[in-house]
C-alpha cells in the first residue's frame, strides 16, 4: 500500500507540465554569479530515505540530478530513481519526478552522464537477492532529454554484463588467469601493508596476520567460485584434462555497483565500478560508446571501494577510492599509467576519510577538487578541497556542511561537476535531526561555487 501511494504520488507528479517552486529556493542570478557559496534543497525535507545523488550539466547550461529514494536501501523493494532538473534562468528546480523502477526490487545508486555522441546516460544497479552482492547494472539511453520538466524520453535499456576475466566453461581451475592476478594483487598488497608498518610482526599493528588471511582469503574464496561447484574439467600437472568438482565464475560477474561519473577520454568511457562483495573496485572501459564493453585489472586494497577518477597532466590517472578498511582512515589512492587498463598497488593517500563516499574532479585550469567528509568518523561534516599540484598538497579548504560529531546531522554521498560557466556544483545528501521524538529528515541539497571562493 505504502509502495501503490507512493507511485501514484510521483505520476501526479509526473503529469504536470510546469515545475513549481513548491518550498525550495529561488538563487538570485546575481548571487549565482558571484563569488558566494550557494545551497538550494532540491527538494523539501522529509522522512524517505534518500541518497546517491548525481549531477550532469545540460548543453543549454540547466542541470539534471538523479538520486533512490524509498523506505531503505537493498532490503526495500519500494526504491526507485527519481531525478530534478534545474532552470539556470529561474534558479528553481522543479519537482522531482521518475527516472527509473524495477517494480519490487531496489534500484540503487544513479550516475548521470553525456557521452561522446551527445547522449543522456542513466547507468544504476538493481538488487535482486536483498544483498550488494546480488547486483546487476543497467542503464538508459536518451537523445531526447531537454525538456523543461519530467523525465527525457528513453531510447534503450540494458544491462552492463561484467566479465572481468576469461572464459570458464568448464569451471575455474588451477590456471584460472582472474586468481592468479588476484594472488599476485594481494600479495602486492600484503608488502605495502608490511612496509607501511600496517602490520607488524608483533602484532601492534592495525591490520594482524590473522585478520589479513581472513580478508585475503574471503577474496580467494569469491574468486574461485566456491559458492558454485559443479562438475567441471582442469589441467593436472601432466598438462592433462581430468574431471574435477570447481567452481564457477557467477560471483564475479554480479555484485558490480556504480557510484561516480565516469573520466571520458576522447573516445574512451572510463566508468568506475566497486564491489561490496569483494571488497574492491574496477573500471569499465568502452571504446565505442557502450557497444562492448572490457574490464580493468582490479584495484586491491582493504575495502578500496567507490572509485573516483582525475586525469593528471602527464596522462596517468588517479583513482581515489573510499577507505571502508582498519585505521588509518584515508581515502585510498591507486594510479593507471595506461588509460586505465591496469592499476598500481593501493596506498593510503593524505586525505581523511570515515568510510564514505568522495567525488572530484579536474577543473578547467588543473587544479583538482575533491569533495568529501573530511574526518576520520561521522559524517558531520562536508568538504571541499582545491590542490593546484595534482594532489601532493591541499591547501584550500571550504566547508559545506560543519555540525558536532555524534549528532543525526549528515552531510554526504556527495557528485561533483563543473559547468561551461566555470562554477561548480555539488549534490549531496542531506539529512538534519526532526521533530523532537520524531525520525530524521533528509532531502538533497545542490551547492554551487567559484574557483575563487574556494581559494579566497
Amino acid at each position: 500500500m505504502k509502495r501503490a501511494f507512493f507511485l501514484l504520488a510521483i505520476r501526479l507528479i509526473m503529469s504536470q507540465t510546469a515545475c513549481r517552486k513548491g518550498t525550495t529556493a529561488k538563487v538570485d542570478n546575481k548571487q549565482e554569479n558571484s563569488v558566494a557559496l550557494v545551497k538550494t534543497d532540491i527538494f523539501p525535507l522529509q522522512e524517505q530515505h534518500c541518497h546517491g545523488s548525481t549531477v550532469v550539466e545540460l548543453p543549454n547550461g540547466d542541470l539534471l540530478a538523479a538520486w533512490f529514494q524509498g523506505s531503505g536501501e537493498r532490503k526495500s523493494d519500494d526504491v526507485i530513481i527519481l531525478g530534478s532538473r534545474f532552470d539556470k534562468k529561474t534558479g528553481i528546480w522543479c519537482e522531482p519526478f521518475l527516472m527509473a523502477d524495477t517494480p519490487d526490487f531496489p534500484d540503487i545508486n544513479p550516475v548521470l552522464f553525456i557521452d561522446p555522441q551527445n547522449r543522456l546516460w542513466l547507468v544504476w544497479y538493481t538488487v535482486l537477492a536483498y544483498q550488494w552482492e546480488s547486483s546487476i547494472l543497467k542503464y538508459r539511453l536518451s537523445d531526447d532529454y531537454m525538456q523543461s520538466t519530467g523525465a527525457p524520453v528513453w531510447k534503450w535499456q540494458d544491462m552492463i554484463h561484467v566479465r572481468p576475466d576469461r572464459a570458464a566453461p568448464e569451471g575455474i581451475g588451477r590456471n584460472d588467469g582472474f586468481v592468479s592476478l588476484l594472488k599476485k594483487k594481494l600479495e602486492d598488497y600484503h608488502v605495502s601493508l608490511v612496509t607501511d608498518g600496517y602490520i607488524r610482526e608483533d602484532g601492534s599493528g592495525s591490520v594482524t596476520e590473522e585478520m589479513w588471511k581472513t580478508a585475503a582469503g574471503h577474496v580467494m574464496e569469491r574468486a574461485k567460485g566456491l559458492n558454485l561447484i559443479r562438475s567441471g574439467t582442469d589441467v593436472n600437472d601432466k598438462g592433462e584434462s581430468v574431471p574435477a568438482q570447481l567452481g564457477y565464475p557467477l560471483m564475479r560477474r554480479i555484485g558490480w555497483q556504480t557510484r561516480n561519473k565516469p573520466l571520458i577520454l576522447g573516445d574512451r568511457i572510463l566508468l568506475p565500478l566497486y564491489s561490496d562483495g569483494f571488497e574492491f573496485s574496477l573500471i569499465a572501459i568502452t571504446d565505442d560508446c557502450g557497444l562492448t564493453w572490457h574490464f580493468s585489472e582490479p584495484l586491491v586494497g582493504a575495502g578500496s571501494i567507490q572509485p573516483a577518477l582525475a586525469m593528471n597532466s602527464d596522462g596517468s590517472i588517479t583513482a581515489y577510492m573510499r577507505d571502508n578498511g582498519p585505521a588509518p582512515k584515508r581515502l585510498l589512492k591507486s594510479v593507471s599509467t595506461d588509460r586505465g587498463e591496469s592499476w598500481s598497488t593501493v596506498h593510503d593517500s593524505q586525505i581523511p576519510n570515515p568510510g564514505s563516499a568522495a567525488d572530484n574532479l579536474v577543473l578547467k585550469i588543473g587544479s583538482l577538487v575533491t569533495v568529501h567528509n573530511d574526518t576520520e568518523e561521522g559524517r558531520h561534516r562536508l568538504s571541499v578541497w582545491l590542490s593546484k599540484d595534482e594532489g601532493k598538497t591541499w591547501p584550500f579548504r571550504k566547508t559545506l556542511v560543519d555540525d558536532e560529531p555524534g549528532g543525526e546531522t549528515r552531510a554526504h554521498y556527495p557528485a561533483i561537476i563543473q559547468g561551461n560557466d566555470g562554477r561548480i556544483h555539488v549534490t549531496f545528501t542531506n539529512q538534519v535531526p526532526g521533530p523532537e521524538g520524531q525520525p530524521p529528515l533528509r532531502n538533497i541539497v545542490h551547492a554551487s561555487f567559484s574557483e575563487y571562493w574556494l581559494t579566497e
